[in-house]
């Protein structure tokens, strides 16, 4: 979740349901405008023209909107300015819940890594560097056991001078028996 809480809001369905069952659709979509306003910039101008740009609404309707939200309490209403304590106070709760979380992930961080940093990184003191030892256990495993790992024998170089080459001969198929047995007591490759 982002640390800054300008760019989302909790929505409390049940009080937003009570607070909402008087009014019409337009004026639920204009009062949600109005709330995300309030919350990303704070109070709001209590100018028709302003008011209505926020909430899309033509100017002659905006007037009975701030009555509406202001008898509901959803918004306070002053001479200057539009507020909304009910927002107010669920900006400060979302400000300490995120503050609350990010102090226990550094305390988690510091008490992971030893470092009080919230972007602490693995100390490479406790990571032992054995990269050198590889190679030469690698090469000492191979020799050890040259069964496993046979050198591959050269090819055999070409003649200097050509010889006619024989025909190829066919290799004898197995006979039935020998297919049969195949799978009790012979291994064939």
């Amino acid at each position: 979740m982002n640390k800054d809480t300008s760019i989302w809001m909790p929505i409390y369905i049940g009080d937003l349901q009570s607070k909402f069952a008087r009014m019409s659709p337009e004026q639920i979509g204009a009062t949600f405008l109005l709330m995300m306003d309030f919350w990303k910039n704070g109070p709001i101008p209590n100018q028709n023209a302003i008011l209505a740009s926020i909430t899309k609404l033509p100017q002659s309707k905006v007037k009975l909107l701030t009555q509406t939200i202001t008898d509901l309490g959803v918004f306070e209403s002053t001479a200057d300015h539009l507020k909304s304590d009910y927002l107010s106070v669920l900006k400060e709760q979302a400000t300490l819940n995120q503050k609350m979380k990010s102090d226990k992930a550094k305390q988690a961080a510091q008490a992971r890594w030893g470092k009080s940093s919230s972007h602490a990184q693995a100390s490479p003191k406790l990571i032992p560097n054995d990269a050198h030892v590889m190679p030469e256990q690698s090469l000492s495993s191979t020799l050890a056991k040259p069964e496993l790992y046979p050198s591959p024998s050269p090819s055999p170089s070409p003649s200097p001078s050509p010889s006619p080459s024989p025909s190829p001969s066919p290799s004898p198929s197995p006979s039935p028996s020998d297919v049969e047995g195949c799978n009790q007591s012979k291994n064939w490759v």
